[in-house]
């Protein structure tokens, strides 16, 4: 899941041209009973926005928008 999503951004935050550390899981594992391993549901992000993902500060429409899901 990881390799996937960050391959998809080159490395990089969908938000800012920072490296890229963590695989955030756009729709929260839970919903799904396999946990939501979808490579249309990860974003690549950067350590200043993963904490605003987790707490939906950046909402889950915003997350998509930055990684071109419609």
């Amino acid at each position: 899941f990881r390799e996937v999503t960050f391959k998809n951004s080159n490395g990089k935050c969908v938000f800012c041209e920072k490296d890229a550390v963590d695989a955030h899981h756009i729709m929260e594992r839970r919903l799904w009973t396999d946990g939501g391993y979808y490579e249309a549901n990860g974003a690549s992000v950067c350590d200043d926005h993963h904490l605003p993902c987790e707490t939906t500060q950046i909402s889950v429409e915003e997350v998509r928008a930055a990684c071109g899901i419609t």
